[in-house]
């Protein structure tokens, strides 16, 4: 297995959504060295060329470094995905698109994958499909995110309109997809207002990962998914029986390409390629987040609640998960109650609650149910015992998410672009990156196994890294971290690879990256 890491210095900057996409299909940009230059592989037309734009090289250079079709680089015949595509086979390419603002202080770039990242990639798949075929970047973002709002804040409805006349000329289907069957909007911290997104209930496939499930190990009768009706969420998970909601989009999809934002998470540790897949599911309901209750009664929920964070769970289940539509008022009043208790009776204990702590024993069986789905069920959402489609991955980390993450975090400059075919291999190296270690992380730790159930000689040890910064093909054997990413407030002080007291948010050592 490989990963491969591309850096640049110009590490906070994405390039202007009007510099995204230009004349026909590729992009202007300029190589390594700096010297502008239009790419051979590329046979449309180049106008004017971009000097701003970074990001695109990245993404090329990435390519470059993982040796596909190595022989013909440099020249026009140079098609790097056609090692993985085939003309006429359907490409998904699937972003983390969670939310359509930061719920922090900090930028949106820090939140969601950005269409720069993209941009490149449909043109290397749209070489790689020679005219025939269909290509959907499609995600089910959290059930309050309006997509309208992100795409015109990220200049994604600008590149979406542009492929999908571009597409259109050279003969391959283009489309971008919500996935999700339904839309929420929140007041006072509850689901409010329910919008249906009724199109979308004939495209999805139910499908039951059974006793391979990790859910198979927990008590479900306690999960909580990602809506208040508890019931749902366990009946979606009982007698070997562990249902989810997929989209048809994935099930169909020949090829799939995931492109997650570097980024810490509150549940899991870091969200990036496994995590990355809980967004083929539809059904919100059917992804357990933990289960109610402190540990010392079967729960991960809570580290050490209060008596507000219990009454706040009893109000959850029996106004909100029984009688939503009316239970939601009372509910509202509580809410403005508590957050006037807190600024009076400040918290004199540090207490984390719904699930987003070290401890959570949850959220990452239910990744992994997703990335075994989406390896292995084929195009009737059957389930197989080998792979039934290709995989390959690009993390967009030109701006990352530290912090209170991944709804919350602060902007972190790294400058990177990760890729490769092995999506536990990236996504170890772009933790190690971080400045955290994935041995601490029950989401990798357990991915090791399920892997090597597709490849049975996976070790991590194996992983071969390359970069176009030396420092970066060592990350995995240095005790130095490259980057120190701030943990989200629940894992602090378990996962990090540099001192504890040391300050995040910034390179260990910037003249590594020099």
């Amino acid at each position: 297995p490989q990963a491969i890491i591309t850096y640049r210095e110009d590490r906070n900057f994405y390039p202007h959504p009007d510099h995204i996409r230009v004349h026909e299909i590729s992009v202007p940009a300029f190589d390594l060295a700096g010297d502008p230059e239009a790419y051979p592989e590329l046979p449309y037309d180049c106008s004017p060329l971009d000097p701003d734009n970074g990001v695109y090289p990245l993404v090329r250079e990435s390519l470059r470094l993982l040796s596909l079709d190595a022989a013909r680089f440099g020249t026009h015949q140079w098609n790097p995905l056609g090692e993985i595509i085939s003309a006429g086979q359907r490409v998904l390419i699937k972003p983390n698109f969670v939310l359509h603002h930061n719920a922090g202080m900090g930028p949106l770039e820090a939140v969601v994958t950005h269409p720069s990242i993209l941009r490149p990639i449909v043109d290397y798949v749209l070489l790689a499909l020679h005219g025939q075929g269909e290509i959907v970047i499609g995600d089910a973002p959290q059930m309050n995110c309006d997509l309208d709002v992100l795409f015109r804040a990220t200049g994604m409805d600008k590149l979406a309109e542009f492929l999908q006349g571009t597409c259109r000329r050279v003969g391959v289907k283009f489309s971008t997809t919500d996935f999700r069957l339904e839309q929420t909007h929140y007041w006072a911290g509850l689901v409010w207002k329910r919008k249906p997104l009724s199109e979308r209930n004939e495209r999805s496939i139910a499908v039951d990962v059974g006793k391979s499930s990790f859910m198979e190990e927990i008590d479900t009768s306690r999960l909580y998914g990602a809506d208040y009706d508890r019931r749902q969420t366990i009946r979606a998970h009982q007698a070997h029986r562990h249902e989810y909601w997929i989209a048809s989009d994935v099930t169909e999809a020949d090829v799939v390409i995931s492109v997650p934002k570097l980024k810490v998470h509150s549940k899991v540790g870091t969200t990036l390629n496994l995590k990355n897949m809980v967004g083929i599911n539809t059904g919100k309901n059917h992804l357990a987040h933990y289960r109610v209750g402190p540990t010392s009664k079967g729960g991960d929920e809570f580290n050490d609640p209060l008596w507000d964070d219990i009454v706040e769970r009893w109000f959850s289940d029996v106004l909100l998960g029984r009688a939503w539509s009316v239970g939601k008022y009372p509910v509202a009043a509580w809410h403005g109650f508590r957050k006037l208790l807190r600024k009076l009776i400040p918290r004199q204990q540090l207490s984390f609650t719904f699930g987003n702590w070290f401890g959570n024993d949850t959220a990452w069986r239910m990744a992994l149910d997703l990335n075994r789905i989406l390896m292995t069920v084929d195009h009737q959402g059957r389930l197989r015992d080998c792979c039934q489609r290709k995989y390959f991955s690009v993390v967009d980390g030109v701006i990352g998410g530290q912090g209170d993450g991944p709804l919350h975090p602060d902007p972190y400059h790294s400058g990177v672009v990760l890729a490769g075919s092995n999506p536990l291999a990236v996504d170890w190296v772009a933790t190690r990156l971080m400045g955290l270690d994935p041995t601490h992380i029950p989401l990798y730790v357990n991915a090791i196994r399920q892997m090597r159930e597709w490849a049975p000689h996976f070790e991590v040890g194996l992983i071969d890294v390359q970069s176009n910064v030396p420092a970066c093909c060592d990350v995995l054997k240095s005790e130095e971290s490259i980057f120190r990413f701030s943990t989200a407030p629940g894992w602090r002080g378990k996962v990090e690879c540099y001192p504890v007291n040391a300050q995040p948010g910034a390179p260990a050592s910037d003249p590594i990256l020099q």
